[in-house]
């Protein structure tokens, strides 16, 4: 079997030259070359701008919708910016990360290098050469020719070489060579066509190195594909299953889903989530160090827990007293250790806050989500339980509170101190112009949200029960330009860039129990944000529905819009249905259903209608081969059909028609039963006549 046959699927007649690594070469230096050099790209602008990647995730300049970004640009933010710039440019070749991404990019230039050689050194592909293919000059002589020949078939006859197609396709090309050479015929299909055989076409095979079909390789060609087949990509597989199968859809662990899903309640609130996600199975992974139990000494004492432990596992009691003195801003408590480990479980909060979030819109529990969502902005801007919403404001303190709620122009809400005039505002008498300036950009940089919203039933004029309302919400940011976006909030304490978002919710007026009725998660950060939230009209007469946008990234920032309207019943609205022509067309038009089932019955009336002729057919030849029996009268049936028969004695008795006429002749008999005695000799005559022919 040549290397051809074991390769390929060409027929047998078709020329093989020898095998060839240059197509190799090429093929492994595209290769090298699409990997290296956006890598080497990437490697250098990092070095140029070191961690400005990272920074363009964390901290992008434009939108989706190709807004820039408006940035807090208070001084806290702006460090927090550069801390994250920092942090990033650790990662370059200094570290152990950038040694390896460094190191491989030199190797991918030094194998592209090494390649570049080889294609330098095969410059194009062999010809057939029978002087090379034999290694004899242009003018060598027959018996130079024959002892060539001779030379090679024993080093490279199949016989010796069983298991090498190196070594059959040599011989080939030494048989071929030979013959061109020695061959009339096939000497002239050389000079002319420059191939014994004649007229072929060359042929290019698949760029593979000539090291895959030495024999010395095949065992460790093997090994290497059933390694990758058999324990590469199962391992592969497996470890990537076992990581994602403990995680759901919404990035938080199943665990924590079904704990979440058991312990929230109607009746939980703020103060009781701070254990629930010190409890998650995200903080229960968490690493614990002999050194803790010293360290979370000072924090059990100084921090406030404004709810009772229910649960005395460890960790549970220590991350959960880690998350309160986050909101109380105890930081100076912990050690470097711990406050990384407050970090991670911030980082994690995110997704466990909002997975409690809608387990409270699953079982339309509005208080609860509103506490979820009160507990979430407690995160983000390291605020108690039960401290005043000022304390968002930069360099607030609470002796700056005291100032600002009593006297003249007090104010006890953000909103009422932003809608201050700056000569206004009280609380900033000791502060420093740079802390006056961070206030100021921090008052620039919060939403000034502006919501409104209708309701209706698209396409109506009026509701009608069992209608499908739908609540038109339109959302602006006062604050912000055309072609702006809101950026992170400022959250100087929170260990990552949050970008808000705002949560609405239908809710019934006036009810004791209030019961979502519809809910949305806004994250678009544009200046106008438009939503549409629909609801099923269950009750007639009037009604009182309550929309509630609130922010999780900012406390007092919270709006409620109230939405009155009037359900009727059907008969009071009489409504026109307009159906347009195009639709009553497919109205008419049969479902497939219906088609099937229409030919599936056309098949079975068409084999029910030729079996009732062969049937019919089957009796009128028994009727006709039955003999009469002599002095029998005949029936009465038959009476009329002859009677009608004798009527129309041009008709011919054994046409078509026969059916029929039997059909006539059983209403005959009915219909005219009656009027019998009225024809009495006539049919006294038809009997006779009957007869005699019956005779």
């Amino acid at each position: 079997m040549s290397f051809k046959d074991t390769f390929t699927k060409e027929d047998k007649d078709d020329t093989v030259l020898g095998y060839d690594d240059t197509a190799f070469y090429y093929f492994a230096s595209s290769v090298v070359l699409v990997i290296a050099v956006p890598w080497t790209i990437s490697a250098i602008y990092n070095l140029i701008f070191p961690g400005e990647a990272q920074i363009q995730v964390d901290f992008p300049k434009k939108s989706r919708a190709g807004s820039s970004f408006r940035y807090c640009q208070s001084a806290e933010m702006r460090e927090k910016i550069d801390v994250a710039r920092t942090e990033a440019r650790k990662f370059n070749v200094g570290s152990c990360m950038g040694a390896c991404k460094f190191g491989s990019i030199a190797l991918l230039w030094i194998l592209l290098y090494a390649f570049s050689l080889q294609m330098g050194q095969e410059t194009e592909i062999y010809r057939f050469d029978p002087f090379r293919i034999l290694g004899v000059d242009a003018g060598a002589n027959a018996s130079q020719i024959k002892k060539a020949y001779r030379e090679l078939s024993k080093i490279y006859h199949p016989d010796k070489n069983p298991d090498d197609p190196l070594a059959q396709v040599r011989f080939i090309e030494i048989t071929k060579a030979n013959s061109a050479l020695t061959d009339e015929g096939a000497k002239a299909n050389y000079e002319k066509y420059g191939n014994p055989d004649g007229p072929v076409a060359s042929k290019v095979g698949v760029g593979l190195p000539s090291f895959l079909l030495e024999k010395g390789n095949h065992m460790m060609i093997l090994g290497a594909f059933f390694f990758v087949l058999l324990i590469a990509v199962p391992t592969t597989f497996i470890c990537y299953y076992q990581k994602t199968k403990e995680y759901a859809q919404n990035g938080v662990m199943i665990e924590t889903m079904q704990f979440m899903g058991y312990y929230i309640t109607d009746a939980t609130r703020v103060k009781n989530c701070p254990e629930l996600l010190a409890a998650s199975q995200e903080s229960r992974s968490m690493l614990t160090r002999p050194s803790d139990n010293t360290d979370m000494k000072v924090v059990y004492t100084e921090v406030v827990e404004h709810a009772k432990r229910k649960y005395n596992v460890p960790i549970i009691i220590k991350n959960g007293c880690l998350i309160w003195a986050h909101m109380q801003r105890r930081h100076d408590l912990m050690t470097p250790e711990l406050r990384q480990d407050c970090d991670e479980l911030l980082k994690h909060s995110m997704k466990i806050t909002q997975a409690m979030i809608e387990i409270a819109c699953m079982w339309e529990w509005f208080f609860t989500a509103q506490a979820m969502i009160e507990f979430r902005r407690s995160l983000v801007q390291a605020l108690d339980v039960k401290s005043s919403q000022l304390l968002q404001i930069p360099h607030f303190t609470e002796e700056s509170l005291k100032h600002a709620q009593r006297g003249k122009n007090a104010v006890g809400t953000l909103t009422d101190f932003m809608s201050k005039a700056p000569e206004e505002r009280k609380g900033l008498a000791n502060m420093q112009p740079q802390e006056l300036a961070d206030i100021e950009a921090f008052i620039q940089h919060v939403s000034d949200m502006e919501v409104k919203a209708h309701v209706e039933v698209e396409d109506e004029e009026s509701m009608v029960i069992y209608d499908v309302a739908t609540v038109t919400v339109r959302m602006e940011r006062k604050n912000l330009q055309e072609n702006e976006a809101i950026g992170p909030v400022h959250a100087p304490l929170f260990p990552e860039p949050k970008f808000e978002e705002w949560w609405l919710f239908l809710v019934e007026g006036g009810s004791a129990t209030t019961r979502i009725i519809a809910s949305q998660r806004i994250r678009n950060t544009e200046k106008v944000v438009e939503e549409k939230m629909r609801f099923q009209l269950s009750r007639t007469g009037k009604h009182q529905v309550v929309l509630h946008a609130m922010c999780d990234s900012y406390a007092g920032l919270d709006k409620k819009v109230e939405l009155n309207f009037n359900v009727s019943t059907e008969d009071e609205v009489k409504r026109e249905v307009f159906t347009h022509p195009e639709d009553e067309e497919l109205d008419l038009q049969p479902t497939l259903f219906q088609q099937f089932m229409g030919d599936f019955n056309t098949e079975e009336e068409d084999s029910e209608d030729e079996d009732e002729d062969k049937d019919k057919d089957k009796d009128k030849a028994d009727k006709g081969s039955k003999p009469a029996k002599k002095g029998s009268k005949p029936a009465k049936k038959d009476k009329v059909e002859l009677g009608e028969g004798a009527a129309k004695p041009e008709e011919d008795s054994d046409s078509d028609s026969e059916p029929e006429e039997g059909e006539k002749g059983e209403k005959g008999e009915k219909g005219k039963s009656g009027g019998a005695s009225k024809k009495k000799g006539k049919d006294k005559d038809d009997s006779s006549d009957s007869s005699s022919d019956s005779d």
